[in-house]
């Protein structure tokens, strides 16, 4: 009844209802009423018959449990505690002062504008629709490995649009000519900090630092532009691909036709 009804009454996934039976008859039984029954090793039911003793059991419980307890991989606090301590290092540096301490004299948005700078400078051009179109077509615009391409061009544009249109705004913003938004300010402190402005966090791929990150993009570019115009190379760089599991698939059914 637990199983069926009670936790599993809308789940529609016969593996998942099986999974939830195994777990009600894992943890529902005569069972648990025995006296050496643990939830896990060290997590006995106390026995105890006054607030006192209860409180006394409660006090003897580890001040911080493992992973395991939870049914997870011991791993599982390895990950916890990456991510605490980036956060922790994140929110020091957010509420740090934020102008420039150096003895040149610059202010934050000096600094950001010549960033902004440089980076238009390298950032590579766009793909011009139709030759992109022109090339498929010559290429097998319905093969599946460029129609892949082409998804892969199309997600390739949307960053280097919105990276220029980012860094651009950002300039007159710095300038004065237009407001300072809220995606341009976080773009300022984010750039200023050598972190990866949110807007791009979210359209693009993770990396540590912003350096890292607008040489990959510079890396991709050249894959995907190499590609197009040079034609299909003979290896692919996978982590490069925004959806290397597409390219998989289709290699691996290439494979099993012939």
């Amino acid at each position: 009844m637990l199983g069926e009804i009670q936790f599993g009454g809308r789940v529609t996934d016969d593996l998942d209802k099986h999974l939830l039976n195994t777990y009600c008859k894992v943890w529902f039984g005569e069972h648990i009423f025995h006296d050496k029954f643990q939830f896990y090793k060290g997590y006995t039911i106390p026995k105890g018959k006054t607030i006192a003793e209860y409180h006394a059991y409660i006090d003897n419980l580890p001040l911080v449990d493992s992973p395991e307890v939870m049914g997870l991989h011991p791993n599982a606090d390895i990950t916890y505690q990456t991510n605490f301590a980036n956060l922790a290092l994140g929110t020091i540096v957010s509420i740090q002062p934020k102008e420039s301490s150096g003895g040149s004299g610059e202010t934050r948005e000096s600094v950001v504008f010549k960033m902004a700078d440089e980076m238009l400078e390298k950032l590579p051009a766009n793909f011009l629709p139709h030759e992109v179109k022109s090339r498929l077509q010559k290429m097998g615009a319905i093969q599946p490995m460029n129609i892949f391409l082409r998804q892969e061009l199309d997600r390739m544009q949307r960053v280097i649009t919105v990276v220029r249109t980012t860094l651009v705004d950002l300039k007159l913003a710095i300038d004065g000519t237009i407001i300072m938004s809220e995606n341009l300010r976080d773009a300022l402190d984010q750039m200023y900090d050598a972190r990866i402005p949110s807007l791009w966090q979210k359209i693009s791929w993770e990396c540590s630092t912003l350096g890292f990150w607008f040489t990959e993009l510079l890396e991709r570019h050249i894959q995907f532009h190499t590609w197009i115009f040079d034609g299909r190379p003979n290896q692919f760089w996978m982590t490069g691909f925004f959806n290397p599991q597409v390219s998989w698939g289709i290699r691996g059914q290439g494979l099993n036709k012939s």
